[in-house]
Parts: C-alpha cells; structure tokens; sequence
C-alpha cells in the first residue's frame, strides 16, 4: 500500500523551509540536489524519513527557493563559493541590516551559489565592477589577456563598446570575476613569460599556498597567462606603496 500524506498535514520549521510532494522517479539525493542541500540536510529537516520508505504523494520539507527580490536603486548580484551577507556587506560598505531588509526572502544562515540577491545603494554603470581606461596602443587581446576576460565577459558589461575599434582614453568596465584591485598591503604584480605559481611564489619569498590565499580568485593556471594581474603581499610592517 502506498504512504499518502496531504500536504495540510506537513508543518515545516521555519519560514525558510516549504512542503514539496514526492513526484514519480524521485529519489532523496535528486530532491536534495534539486533544492540546493545534501542527503544530510534533507534528513534533519524530515527525521521520520529514517522509518519510512520514500513514496510518491508524500509530503516532505526542503529549502524555500527564493525569489528574486526587487531591486529599486541597487543592482542584483549572484551569489559564490563562500560568500555571505556579512562579508558582501563589508565589500561595499553597507550596513548588514541594510542588506538583510533588501533580500527578506534569503536565508542569511544558508545562501546558495548562483542565488540572485539585491545590493542596495549601488551606482549605475559598473556595479561591483572597476572602471578602467584604455592607453594608447592598446589591443582586444591585451584586454582579454590583461584582466583575464573572454570576450563575452567583456561585451556582457560593455555593451556599448565598439571591440573593432579601440579608441585610447576609452572607459570600460572590468567584471569583479576577472578583476580585484589589490589592498593596500599590497604590490600589484603582472605575470610575464617564463612565470608560474611557484616561481613567483619563490621570488618573493612565500609558499604557493600562501599567494593563491592572496589572490582567492585565481587558478593555480592563471599564474602562467601573460598579461595577469595578481597581488604580492607585502613584508609585514611595509606599507608603503
């Protein structure tokens, strides 16, 4: 006999979880997968599963998909590996409740890569991007290779710009994926032939996995790309630029 269960009957935790009905063909890892969790989560938030069979028409709690919130006077950005409100916030120098009331939807304890958000109070043109001019001399292939770009990247946030004409003195806007400026603990460094991630590392007296931890969105390949911008550490108690 197949276990029915209304779906009236099922109280989730909290305002972060929702009820989801068993369909045909679901097993528990794909319903985990397809709501952002792991065979773990699912079972803490479903404790009775461990004494019953998983059957179609049963009535489970999963993640509340979130939606997109609105996004008046701010921009929406989508969420990576290992990023949370609190560090977004000090990124861009927004109060964290300022951040949390823009995106009352999102569980702040549980945000999941790709989700879309709401940064408030971001300046149109080149939100969270930097702005950068073009010098004279300067080709398509510098661009791409100098901040590690493809060409969709670069058209997807310049969507006005001419790529078979680059006129110098020309402002683009580099996407945050490609670009960060370096602190101000800092040197910029631009990768040239013959470099890679351990001669580098060498040179200035650091382990490989110390200037990978220095440059957290970089491949351990990009440090072989001519034309890359990374950032050295300075020696503790130099600061100077």
């Amino acid at each position: 006999m197949i276990y029915r269960q209304s779906q009236n009957q099922v109280q989730c935790p909290n305002r972060y979880t929702m009820p989801y009905v068993v369909r045909p063909g679901d097993t528990l890892n794909s319903i985990a997968t397809r709501f952002g969790t792991n065979l773990v989560g699912l079972l803490e938030l479903n404790p009775t599963l461990r004494l019953r069979t998983l059957t179609e028409g049963m009535t489970l709690c999963v993640p509340r998909v979130p939606e997109r919130p609105p996004c008046i006077n701010g921009a929406y950005y989508i969420i990576r590996e290992g990023e949370s409100f609190y560090s977004l916030a000090q990124r861009y120098g927004l109060p964290l409740n300022l951040l949390l009331e823009a995106n009352p939807e999102a569980n702040p304890y549980d945000l999941k890569v790709g989700q879309e958000i709401c940064i408030p109070n971001v300046p149109a043109g080149c939100p969270f991007g930097t702005v950068v001019t073009i010098a004279q001399g300067t080709r398509l292939s510098d661009i791409l290779i100098g901040y590690n770009l493809s060409l969709n990247e670069l058209r997807d946030s310049n969507p006005e710009f001419n790529f078979n004409v680059i006129v110098p003195g020309t402002e683009l806007c580099i996407p945050p994926e490609a670009y960060q400026p370096c602190s101000q603990n800092s040197t910029e460094y631009v990768i040239k032939a013959g470099d890679s991630l351990g001669a580098v590392a060498s040179a200035n007296n650091m382990t490989a996995s110390q200037l990978l931890i220095a440059n957290p969105s970089l491949r351990p390949a990009n440090f072989l790309i001519v034309g890359t911008r990374i950032c050295i550490p300075r020696p503790a108690g130099n600061t100077n630029a």
